[in-house]
């Protein structure tokens, strides 16, 4: 008794110490939102004492806050603070009450206003709690990542369009489309390659089911990751994730397997395998959470062929498989000489028809058929593709979804599906962990996507429409209650 009146009593003493929280109010912030607040908001902040904002709606225009002190609104739904753009909120907590921050380019800037080429700096994100989310699941969820979007190669690399950098193709006054609130991420008009942005993203992914990521670093080149250290790489944001993203270490990855299209001469066959090489000893050897499938207790980790036809094409120009096929046991060799006991190829264009796959097998190379963007059902609209769902029965394929199918301009893809939401993303789930149920198939989907913005449509993420309704699907349908 006496030891737990001590401890409430240094406890209260303690509390008595620290610093009260300011209220925005007291430094003439306007509740009402006919007063811009945003000098009165900068000092509450500048304090560095947790700042506490009453119910009503704030007007915030300028680039930064300090969030050092911590944030509490008055209550989850009755605190907008937002700036002259629209009325989205611009200072954001998750569903599960964490303070995410400032979103990252709040104030939709781009060279126009910034300069060529200049960099996007507006926003203050503070860094996700890393995640303890172990649950049990259902089926493996794992989850294509192509991230394209506000990446330094864009900027100083001068790779592709400068929009993609910006995202001003999906601002406030965007033409053609227009804005989306679905196409805008919680995070902002993010940065993809800062760390706090990728964690906070595995961070989400973790805490609602995803087992794992399949990562693009360029499917169609034997660049390999040489140089993904540097920022103007288009690998970079990978080499972000391994080295400096605590949550990912929580998440299994899948890599992208080089797969050019290219001549069936020695100096291509030489060059891609030597790419496979290098992925084996840059990642797979040094990084230990690989996705991996186990069989008669020996482990394979898994790798996606965007297009197992070209590999066919580099080794043995369409003419049969045994070539492609020496190619895959030798890379087998490769993995077991890492730890592993071979391989477990994902092949989108897949070869199966030129391959002897129990040969393969027998060398440590299992084989599997897995889509990149598929409803597994037909119809103009995502409604009618789910409600005509009809997937393959066949134990050597993968079963796929799509969160969306519905492009945005510019994206070239074009892709015309409407009617996605998140409703109809967990029905389509729900069919698909019926048909793992009732067939003798892996019980793994792969979903198209993590981030894939402006091509598809909202993926798992969350965004001003949906906020985390797709991520919730996924906890809904493949995640067992309490585990």
């Amino acid at each position: 008794m006496r030891l737990s009146i001590l401890i409430s009593a240094l406890l209260v003493a303690g509390c008595a110490t620290l610093p009260q929280p300011v209220n925005v109010l007291d430094f003439g912030a306007d509740p009402t939102g006919q007063r811009d607040s945003t000098e009165a908001l900068v000092r509450a902040h500048a304090t560095g004492r947790r700042v506490y904002y009453p119910e009503g709606t704030y007007r915030f225009n300028g680039p930064h806050l300090d969030l050092s002190g911590g944030v509490t609104f008055a209550s989850p739904t009755g605190v907008i603070v937002r700036n002259d753009l629209s009325a989205e909120p611009v200072l954001v907590f998750d569903d599960a009450g964490n303070l995410v921050g400032l979103q990252q380019n709040h104030l939709e800037q781009d060279e126009q206003e910034l300069g060529p080429r200049a960099p996007v700096t507006c926003g203050d994100l503070v860094p996700p709690p890393l995640s303890t989310a172990e649950p049990q699941l259902r089926a493996d969820l794992l989850a294509h990542w192509y991230n394209d979007f506000g990446c330094e190669c864009r900027r100083t690399g001068h790779s592709g369009w400068i929009g993609w950098y910006y995202w001003s193709w999906n601002f406030h006054d965007a033409p053609g489309d227009g804005y989306d609130p679905a196409r805008h991420p919680l995070l902002g008009f993010y940065r993809g390659d800062d760390p706090v942005v990728l964690d906070w993203q595995c961070y989400w992914l973790r805490e609602y089911g995803v087992k794992g990521v399949l990562l693009c670093q360029g499917f169609s080149s034997t660049a390999g990751l040489a140089g993904w250290e540097k920022p103007e790489n288009p690998s970079h944001w990978l080499w972000q994730l391994f080295h400096h993203t605590p949550n990912f270490q929580g998440l299994d990855y899948v890599m992208y397997g080089p797969t050019p299209w290219r001549k069936a001469t020695p100096e291509n066959q030489r060059a891609v395998e030597d790419a496979w090489l290098e992925l084996v000893d840059t990642v797979y050897a040094r990084f230990p959470h690989p996705y991996v499938i186990v069989r008669d207790g020996k482990r394979y980790p898994a790798v996606f062929l965007w297009a197992e036809e070209a590999l066919r094409g580099v080794f043995d120009n369409y003419q049969g498989g045994a070539s492609l096929a020496a190619f895959y046991l030798r890379l087998a060799a490769r993995f077991r000489a890492a730890g592993y006991d071979g391989v477990a190829l994902f092949a989108r264009q897949n070869s199966a028809h030129a391959l002897d796959l129990a040969a393969l097998a027998q060398g440590g190379v299992l084989h599997f058929h897995a889509n990149y963007a598929s409803t597994e059902g037909k119809g103009s609209t995502y409604p009618e593709c789910v409600a005509n769902y009809a997937p393959p029965d066949d134990p050597a394929t993968i079963l796929s979804v799509m969160t969306a199918k519905h492009s945005h301009t510019p994206h070239p893809s074009k892709w015309n599906c409407p009617g996605h939401s998140p409703e109809q993303f967990r029905l389509l789930l729900e069919k698909t962990l019926a048909q793992l149920d009732r067939a003798d198939m892996p019980r793994i989907i792969t979903c198209y996507n993590v981030a894939e913005w402006a091509e598809g449509g909202p993926g798992l993420q969350p965004n001003m429409r949906d906020r985390f309704g797709y991520l919730q699907a996924v906890r809904d349908v493949l995640v067992v209650p309490g585990r």
